[in-house]
């Protein structure tokens, strides 16, 4: 049994559900700029490599393939970007479970990589446990607390929340050296925004990013290192997972007394 869902045929996922292997974990992520030195696939990518740690943490548990375009339309100045609306990604994002649910899954572990994404994620995820109440859903789709986790990595490293950044600073290019440097030119790394983000943030969600950085960039993303990348996943997936224990294990306390 191979841990993400695609690469098994319909006879091995039969097999694993009857051997238990009730969770799916799935990320909704976004194609779109991550300025002049990262790829597209940056939110896409990082929604990957969530999904498969925290399916092999959770234990008998699939990595479903990544939503790859989400709400970006903040970033639509600049080419290459994709964005769809809103009502249509939580559309998408409930389709996409209900299908699985169909099959046998039970526990439903969903990860926005994509901050303009976590608000639709939450609302999703609202209207399956509605329609769906006897399966069990987890999001952590606060983007306070993963500002928080994340500002928490930055500063053990010595790394300020400015230039560690909210989109394509060190923070995400960290990341993405970890996972796939070959798809970062680190000669075009630059500064971006590196101002106070509470007043930006209104601004770019109703103008578009391009209104505060030229580059795309909030953040610097000229300090990243692969090794901090990879505590910045591993902090991530931590959260994921602690979140989905907390959402599941009641639950299941409570239905194993009934």
């Amino acid at each position: 049994m191979k841990r993400k869902l695609e690469e098994n045929t319909w006879t091995d996922v039969r097999a694993a559900l009857s051997d238990g292997y009730d969770t799916i974990v799935f990320a909704v992520g976004a194609t779109e700029q991550h300025g002049p030195h990262l790829p597209l696939v940056t939110d896409a990518l990082i929604g990957d490599a969530l999904s498969l740690a925290v399916a092999e943490k959770l234990g008998k548990a699939f990595a479903a393939p990544t939503i790859r375009v989400g709400c970006s339309e903040h970033h639509m100045k600049f080419p290459g970007t994709l964005s769809i609306d809103r009502p249509t990604l939580i559309d998408s994002v409930c389709s996409y479970a209900r299908t699985l649910s169909r099959h046998g899954f039970q526990r439903f572990v969903i990860i926005p990589s994509h901050g303009g994404n976590f608000d639709a994620v939450r609302e999703a995820i609202s209207l399956l446990r509605t329609e769906l109440p006897q399966l069990r859903f987890a999001a952590f789709s606060d983007l306070q607390p993963l500002i928080a986790g994340i500002v928490k990595v930055s500063a053990a490293h010595g790394i300020s929340q400015a230039v560690s950044g909210i989109h394509a600073g060190e923070f995400e290019t960290s990341v993405v050296l970890y996972l796939r440097p070959e798809l970062v030119v680190m000669e075009r790394a630059e500064e971006g925004f590196v101002g106070d983000l509470t007043q930006a943030i209104p601004q770019l969600l109703k103008e578009g990013v391009h209104s505060v950085s030229s580059n795309g960039i909030l953040g610097d993303a000229r300090p990243a290192q692969a090794e901090r990348g990879k505590a910045y996943l591993e902090a991530w997936v931590e959260m994921i997972v602690a979140d989905a224990n907390a959402v599941f294990a009641p639950m299941e306390a409570s239905a194993a007394k009934a």
